[in-house]
């Protein structure tokens, strides 16, 4: 049992090593407006701002879409 309990407590930090982080602002039409959002997910993020004003953070496969513009710092989509 000792053993099991190791294995889990050497385990537990690599599976949560693969969580990401960014700081991104937020706008749209309804309720955001220019608000810092921290943004956290297993798979990396950027910050996009779209053709039509909106902004916030979205998984790295949308910044290859047309009206879409990506960075990859916090707080770069000012």
């Amino acid at each position: 049992m000792k053993v099991y309990l190791l294995l889990l407590l050497l385990l537990l930090p690599l599976c949560s090593a693969k969580q990401f982080h960014i700081q991104c602002y937020g706008e749209d039409f309804l309720a955001l407006s220019n608000i810092l959002l921290d943004c956290n997910s297993d798979v990396k993020q950027a910050c996009y701002t779209k053709d039509n004003g909106e902004k916030g953070c979205i998984q790295l496969e949308y910044c290859s879409k047309p009206g879409w513009t990506c960075c990859h710092t916090d707080g770069c989509n000012i």
